[in-house]
């Protein structure tokens, strides 16, 4: 018998998708942490993009999506995007910025899924997820 095979015999359920969140602003990441825990998805918070990057690189608990901030100290948002990106190719990404400008984005090779404006409201924030993450 495989693995698949015994989980399905013992009822076992598939983990929830792991997300990536990076903000400087620790109450906001712990606030997104805690709404998107109770959508019923796991989440890691990081308050500096090198943490995340770091996190990626190890080679643990992969995520299926990195929601980041675009305005942080050391690496912009799309910086933190292209690296990851170049390690997890298949990686979901949700910019969140109050002013990220096209020409910013057109910079670099790799693009964020979905440019979530801030600021914004838990239900347009769980509606992005839930289009990038279908069940």
């Amino acid at each position: 018998m495989n693995a698949h095979e015994d989980k399905e015999m013992t009822g076992d359920k598939k983990s929830p998708p792991l997300i990536f969140v990076v903000d400087d602003s620790e109450a906001l990441g712990e606030m997104i942490k805690i709404f998107l825990n109770d959508a019923g998805y796991e989440v890691q918070v990081f308050t500096h993009p090198v943490q995340a990057l770091n996190a990626l690189e190890t080679g643990g608990a992969q995520p299926r999506l990195l929601i980041s901030d675009y305005r942080m100290p050391g690496l912009n948002g799309l910086e933190l995007i292209h690296r990851c990106k170049l390690i997890h190719p298949t990686l979901k990404v949700i910019a969140a910025s109050a002013n990220i400008l096209d020409e910013e984005i057109e910079k670099y090779p790799f693009h964020p899924d979905r440019i979530l404006p801030k600021p914004y409201t838990t239900t347009s924030l769980l509606a992005t997820v839930k289009m990038l993450l279908p069940d």
